[in-house]
């Protein structure tokens, strides 16, 4: 199964360095929308600053940034409002 990376980004970054293996990239983004929800419930304010301004990375077991997700996003409840890779 491959690995996937959830990294936190904005003006600064948090890497995830131990990834999750999943079984595809619908599940990796299912993942990161969860994460991100659990983050604005549990974190309002991330490094300082609101969550509107954060969003979490996916990046594939070589690093290649698979897809994005704004934290704006999630609120939507709607998985298809994300966007891909190639903003």
């Amino acid at each position: 199964m491959p690995r996937y990376f959830f990294d936190l980004v904005d003006d600064k970054s948090v890497y995830d360095k131990k990834g999750v293996t999943l079984p595809n990239e619908k599940a990796a983004r299912e993942h990161a929308i969860t994460f991100a929800r659990e983050l604005m419930e549990t974190k309002p304010e991330l490094l300082g600053e609101s969550w509107t301004k954060w969003s979490v990375q996916v990046c594939n077991g070589k690093f290649d940034r698979i897809l994005k997700i704004p934290f704006s996003k999630v609120i939507e409840s709607n998985p298809k409002a994300v966007s891909p890779a190639t903003e």
